[in-house]
């Protein structure tokens, strides 16, 4: 199998500035010891919060159980996905 990449930055990442919630399940298949191998995941989700401000003074938190699934990042990582495209590039 041939991969070519075409980047348009002075290295492969330099145009990609966008900080990105992952989920690692292609990452896990892919690279099952990711972690070992020194991927730049490193500030796991721990908590998800969906707030409502009705007012500048005022701030209601949704309970956890109405929150839709879609926005349930457990077990993601919060990533600089320019960092982990130079780690791809490796």
């Amino acid at each position: 199998m041939e991969v070519c990449v075409i980047e348009k930055g002075s290295h492969i990442g330099a145009h990609i500035l966008s900080g990105n919630v992952f989920e690692p399940r292609a990452l896990n298949e892919l690279f099952p010891d990711w972690k070992e191998m020194g991927a730049p995941l490193e500030c796991e989700v721990k908590e998800d919060k969906m707030m409502f401000f009705p007012n500048e003074k005022s701030k209601i938190t949704i309970p956890h159980i109405f929150m839709p699934k879609s926005i349930d990042n457990h077990g993601n990582y919060i990533i600089s996905l320019g960092q982990l495209c130079e780690w791809l590039a490796e």
